[in-house]
Formats: C-alpha cells, sequence, structure tokens
C-alpha cells in the first residue's frame, strides 16, 4: 500500500516531508523549538499536559485561560532544534531536541536537567539517538520512545533513567498511559501494541500485529484505539490488550493521526481528508465530516460541544460533536498542526506562525511568526507550549501579570 502518510505529532511543517503506509519518505524534515504563551494570572490553571494532546483521550482541551495579546517574556536555548510537542507533570517543561537530547525546563524557562542520548551504527560510530515520538510524563516518570523502537524511563526530577524496553520495532507514535501503573506504545511497522508496568517496564501484554501505524493511541472507557494503514480505526481493551473489534473507515481513509477518545465515542481523521466520529461499543461510524480533499491527519481537539481540527488544505475546522455539521473554518494559509482548545480559544500553529481563534466563530484574535516551522501546542497550566526550528524556548504572555 503506498497511501501518503504524515505524522502529524512530530509536525514538521515540511510539504517534502511526508509518511507513507510501507514506504516512508524522507525530505528536509524541519525541527522545532518551545515557545510558551503564560496566561494572565502567574499560577497554573491546569496541572498537566501529559501527552502531546493533553491526557490519556488525546482531546486536546484545557481550561486554562490564554491572553489575548501576549508578548514574549523569556527564551531558553534547547542546544537543538525540537521536533516534537512539549510535556509537563504541572511544574517541568519536557521536551526532546535534536543531538538526542532530553530536557526539563522550569515554567520559568530555568533548566532543571538536560540528558544526551547516542548509539553505535552499523560501522561502530557514535550517532545521536533520534526521537521521532513526542514524550510522555506519568507518575513521575518521563517516556522517550526512538526511532530504533526504544523506550526509555527516565525520572521527572533528576532525568535519571529507570529502565529501558525494546519494542523491536519502530516508535514515532506517542506512547500513552493506561492508569498509574500500565503504559502502552505502539510499534509503528507492524501496529503491534506493547502494555508495559510503568514503574519496572516489564512486558505485561503484547498484541498481533495489524499493519503500520503512524499515529498515536487513545485511551479512555477502559478501552485503547488506535488507526492504521488498514483504513480503519482498531479497539482493544486496556486492561490485558484482547482485540475487541476493526471500525472499517472506508477505502482511501488510512488514519494516521492520534485517535480522540469520549465517553465511547472516536474521533480521528483519515487520508481522504474526512474527519470520523465512530462508536468504540457498536462498532459504527456515527458521522463523517469532509469539509476537505486533503490529508487530515492531525489529532482533533474534542469539546462538550464542538471537534476541531485542521487539514492539509490550510484550514482549521470546527463542527458538531452531535452530527459533525460545519459551523465555522479558518484559513491557516499553510499545514496547520493539531489545534488544542483552552477554553475559549482555539490555538493553533501553521508553517511558523501561532494563532488564537475564538472558539465560539473562529475569529482570528492574535497570531505570530515565531520561526520557519512551529509544532503544535500544548497547555500547560496556563502556558501555551510550541515548539519551532531556531533550536531555542520562549515565554509569551502578559508581563504586568507575570511572576518575576
Amino acid at each position: 500500500m503506498s497511501a501518503n502518510k504524515k505524522n502529524p505529532e512530530t509536525d514538521r511543517k515540511d510539504a517534502k516531508a511526508q509518511r507513507f503506509c510501507g514506504l516512508r519518505v524522507l525530505a528536509s524534515l524541519r525541527s522545532s523549538i518551545v515557545v510558551v504563551l503564560l496566561a494572565c494570572s502567574a499560577t497554573p490553571v491546569f496541572a498537566e499536559w501529559g501527552t502531546y494532546h493533553g491526557g490519556a483521550d488525546l482531546r486536546g482541551v484545557s481550561e486554562a485561560a490564554l491572553p489575548e495579546t501576549p508578548q514574549r517574556l523569556w527564551r531558553y536555548n534547547a542546544g537543538g532544534a525540537v521536533n516534537n510537542t512539549p510535556v509537563s507533570d504541572g511544574e517541568r517543561i519536557f521536551f526532546t531536541a535534536k543531538k538526542g537530547l532530553v530536557t526539563a525546563i522550569d515554567l520559568k524557562g530555568s533548566e532543571v536537567w538536560k540528558k544526551n542520548f547516542t548509539r553505535t551504527n552499523e560501522t561502530g560510530a557514535t550517532m545521536p539517538v533520534r526521537f521521532d515520538a513526542p514524550l510522555i510524563c506519568a507518575e513521575g516518570t518521563v517516556l522517550a520512545g526512538t526511532a530504533s523502537g526504544m523506550l526509555i524511563a527516565l525520572d521527572v526530577k533528576t532525568g535519571v533513567e529507570k529502565w529501558r524496553y525494546d519494542t523491536g520495532g519502530v516508535i514515532v507514535g506517542s506512547p500513552n498511559w493506561i492508569n498509574t501503573n500500565q503504559v502502552v506504545v505502539i510499534d509503528q511497522s507492524a501496529g503491534v501494541l506493547h502494555g508495559l508496568d510503568l514503574a519496572s517496564g516489564k512486558l505485561l501484554w503484547k498484541t498481533d500485529g495489524m499493519e503500520r501505524s503512524d499515529g498515536s493511541p487513545g485511551v479512555g472507557s477502559g478501552r485503547i484505539v488506535f488507526g492504521s494503514c488498514m483504513s480503519a480505526l482498531h479497539v482493544y481493551s486496556a486492561a490485558d490488550g484482547s482485540h475487541l473489534r476493526d471500525i472499517e473507515v472506508g477505502d482511501d481513509s488510512q488514519v494516521a493521526g492520534g485517535a480522540a477518545v469520549d465517553g465511547n465515542l472516536i474521533f480521528a481523521g483519515t487520508r481522504d481528508g474526512s474527519l470520523i466520529c465512530a462508536d468504540m461499543e457498536t462498532g459504527k461510524i456515527i458521522w463523517s465530516s469532509a469539509e476537505s480533499k486533503e490529508q487530515t491527519f492531525s489529532t482533533p481537539a474534542v469539546t462538550g460541544d464542538k471537534v476541531i481540527y485542521s487539514s492539509d488544505n490550510g484550514f482549521v475546522y470546527a463542527v458538531t460533536r452531535a452530527d459533525g455539521r460545519l459551523l465555522w473554518s479558518f484559513n491557516a494559509s499553510g499545514l496547520p498542526t493539531s489545534p488544542v482548545v483552552a477554553k475559549d480559544k482555539v490555538a493553533v500553529s501553521s508553517d511558523g506562525v501561532l494563532y488564537l481563534l475564538n472558539l465560539a466563530d473562529g475569529r482570528k484574535l492574535w497570531s505570530q511568526e515565531v520561526s520557519d516551522g512551529i509544532s503544535s501546542p500544548a497547555l500547560i497550566g496556563g502556558l501555551l507550549v510550541v515548539g519551532a526550528d531556531d533550536g531555542t524556548v520562549g515565554a509569551y504572555g502578559e508581563i504586568n501579570n507575570a511572576e518575576p
């Protein structure tokens, strides 16, 4: 199969950098840095953003309030371009950078720790480890997945390595946590789920392979859900990894983005441009919203009454959660990343520009050109965090109300 696949979590905004089912085309990949937008209050409103898209359900929603016209407060030199969306435990911000770096900074932008990981290639030369997958943070542990299939667990306070687990494949989708004791990671090449003990890294269960999967599994309602090149969503039990059902989403509808889970509903974009809402209990498609004809591999943000998603046609869309009816669209004039929702605002980046939109009607409130390319945003406390390609970490917000 040769369906065009883009990895939405790393959000490298280069039209030449594409992923294919069964074939990965590597072009000039843009990397990213971290820019932080502080909210009006110095006190965090939302304590954690443990995955690249919020919680384990990947809904991408926070109750944090963001200012409408932020200003830059500080920058941190990351020592290399940051490709993936940062995560947080509420006290620290974690991200990976080129040259095999995993870094923790505090919410004021001061370095807490930095670790450099290397590997030995076939010729015996030492090379930096490549982190294509976003980090996750859970229960005092940061988990980093490598392009060679290794999952590395680090202590959030010190960066000390706790354990390693070799999937025997490739990790490009974000790992996720099942509960306080277990995590799950997917081998991209075969679509195999590995359920691990969080404390020790011991394998608890492993599934049979489905098909190549570039996206990240969503976890909710006792289920694990991910999409694949089979043009289907796959549902597993979070208790033991048993296969429950496959939900076919139609020809040319391969799923390469993250699957957001809310109750029994799954929300995911497809290669043919559609956004799908499916019922994981019945296996039925509830609705399909098809505003775009180009691939939709972003992870959607799911609120109580709206679903916000972006497509490679350059637009950000809001549709009704109940029936997928279009509410508004915004032309981001590029390749927009996975959007997130902060109370009454939508944050999304596109080709180096960061946008804040009004959630109700899609009206642009603010935009800022950050760099040539930036990642999808994260909402950390009262912070909006994105990656860009100049290798720094910066903070934007309300100067008068920011903590000195």
